[in-house]
């Protein structure tokens, strides 16, 4: 995560709440079906496709330029958590504004549910690993720029047989997102031990600064993240086979010492012949 510091000091000026965001998509498996052997790894390949009424979607994980890494300020959320140290309690802002930017970045997620992962995430026939780090992750992309109708291919991950093989038979896994974190000062009403906004002499809200507070945005989920089950049809499935018995090597041994002594009588009969 960058420790850069950025500040917006166009949101500085005034309290003005945000506008929502209007980043809006979906994710679909690049390849949804296959048949694989019971050892295999199985990658999971994700398309990210904007709507045609999206915002355009540009960052840079570098957080150069203006506005810093990539996002319009217009598109931050308006709601925010905060952490108070002093009471060990977490604070909810609501309609806040992203005042100081320290960092921006994504993060993927699965649902844990589908017969990959039995419905828990922690003792099924597979176990997931979410690719980090590779080329192919979009957590490790420089720059990323989308236009409406534009997409956008990813590695989410892999499924590994948790025990070196899994059963064969038929598997399926649903659920996918991709959000995007925010950090950074917050300014936000000052609350009273009710939750409600402490007022000044002329009714207007009183504003503080929150500082080290996160907030998110859902960029886009695959379409069974909600309806799971065989009903929703846009799945990510895989026919698992048996994977192939070894043959020991004494048995390839005594083969080949059988091929070659049927060679050699074949070339004494061919002898006699002549």
């Amino acid at each position: 995560m960058s420790k850069l510091r950025f500040v917006v000091s166009t949101l500085a000026l005034a309290w003005l709440p945000n506008a929502q965001a209007a980043y809006s998509g979906s994710l679909s498996f690049v390849q949804p079906t296959g048949t694989v052997v019971a050892t295999d790894n199985i990658p999971v390949w994700l398309k990210l496709s904007l709507d045609a009424a999206s915002d355009p979607l540009v960052y840079s994980n570098t957080g150069g330029g203006t506005p810093p890494f990539g996002i319009n300020p217009a598109n931050y959320p308006t709601n925010f958590s905060y952490y108070d140290s002093n009471t060990s309690q977490s604070i909810y802002i609501n309609n806040g504004v992203l005042i100081a930017v320290n960092s921006i970045s994504f993060s993927t997620s699965i649902g844990c549910n589908g017969t990959f992962l039995a419905d828990t995430c922690s003792s099924g026939p597979y176990e997931f690993n979410f690719d980090t780090s590779s080329p192919d992750s979009i957590l490790t992309q420089q720059n990323i720029a989308l236009n409406p109708g534009d997409s956008f291919e990813y590695l989410l991950g892999n499924f590994t047989a948790t025990n070196g093989a899994a059963p064969a038979g038929n598997y399926e896994f649903y659920a996918s997102g991709l959000t995007m974190y925010f950090y950074g000062t917050v300014r936000g009403p000052k609350l009273d031990e009710n939750g409600a906004p402490v007022l000044d002499g002329n009714g207007d809200p009183i504003l503080v600064d929150f500082v080290n507070a996160e907030g998110s945005l859902e960029i886009a989920t695959t379409a069974c993240a909600v309806q799971t089950g065989p009903t929703c049809s846009d799945i990510f499935a895989r026919t698992v086979v048996a994977a192939p018995v070894p043959v020991p090597a004494a048995f390839w041994l005594f083969g080949s010492t059988l091929l070659g002594f049927v060679g050699y009588s074949r070339r004494g009969v061919a002898a006699r012949l002549v």
